[in-house]
């Protein structure tokens, strides 16, 4: 049996044909997307837009299996093949258009020509815009792909790569701490965003230490740690927004005007 959780937003023309697994709260499926297979397991709040497709041939085999975390976004015509087990991690961005296989064949075997049947592994925050994984590849956690790239081989976390074939453009860049003053401009950068996107305006906010910031004298929002504590309001679910678009985002819910944990909703 397949599982919708709490709150999801499926559309009409959507297809959804899966035997065992679950489809996390709050989730989005657009317009077009299909998502086809055997046993398929999708996080929380998760994002899959018009025309995405999980699934493909060899779907409905035993092996042919897909675990990915919380916060998977998938662009527009953007495909996740199954034929073996592929396994995603959290903060998933597989772009507009990026493809990830877990088999690759079509001319024949007994001829010599080349046939891959591998799973796929990818770690936690990884972003692929428009790019190609092939069957057996093992990309780390924290890692950022050029688009246009060809991931052929394995990628270790915290790089930033590109190309093709894929080259590794940089080691260890990820995640890496913004110093003070970058945390600052980066906080009114966000408040700005969040005021020019929305006309919403909050009565101020405070920085008070160098990973939190108290909106409204209300709302402390910790984003070294990842937590909001305080009133909800208009204004600081449009910065709670505005925030999850810069990809800093927070397993907290507004209920009754104040912010909970995801695990006591």
């Amino acid at each position: 049996m397949f599982v919708i959780g709490r709150g999801c937003k499926i559309h009409e023309t959507a297809i959804i044909n899966v035997k065992h697994g679950h489809l996390g709260h709050r989730s989005i499926v657009g317009p077009n997307a299909r998502i086809e297979g055997n046993d398929i397991t999708i996080g929380t709040e998760s994002f899959i837009d018009a025309d995405a497709w999980i699934g493909g041939g060899s779907c409905f085999d035993k092996q042919a299996t897909l675990v990915i975390g919380d916060w998977l976004h998938m662009g527009r015509w953007s495909h996740i093949n199954l034929a073996r087990e592929t396994n995603i991690g959290h903060e998933f961005g597989c772009g507009m258009a990026t493809r990830v296989f877990s088999h690759g064949s079509y001319l024949s075997a007994w001829d010599g020509f080349p046939t891959q049947w591998e799973s796929v592994v990818i770690g936690d925050r990884v972003w692929l815009p428009h790019a190609w994984v092939n069957p057996g590849v093992r990309i780390g956690s924290n890692v950022v792909v050029a688009a246009m790239s060809l991931v052929n081989k394995d990628l270790p976390s915290g790089c930033l790569a590109g190309g093709t074939p894929i080259k590794i453009l940089k080691e260890n860049v990820y995640p890496r701490k913004l110093n003070s003053r970058e945390r600052f401009a980066k906080w009114q950068d966000i408040f700005s965003q969040t005021i020019s996107a929305t006309g919403i305006v909050g009565r101020g906010w405070e920085l008070i230490s160098d990973g939190s910031v108290k909106v409204n004298d209300t709302t402390v929002f910790n984003l070294d740690e990842r937590t909001i504590q305080g009133e909800a309001t208009a204004f600081t679910e449009a910065l709670k927004e505005q925030l999850r678009r810069n990809g800093i985002r927070f397993r907290y819910i507004a209920r009754d005007g104040a912010y909970i944990p995801w695990q006591k909703y």
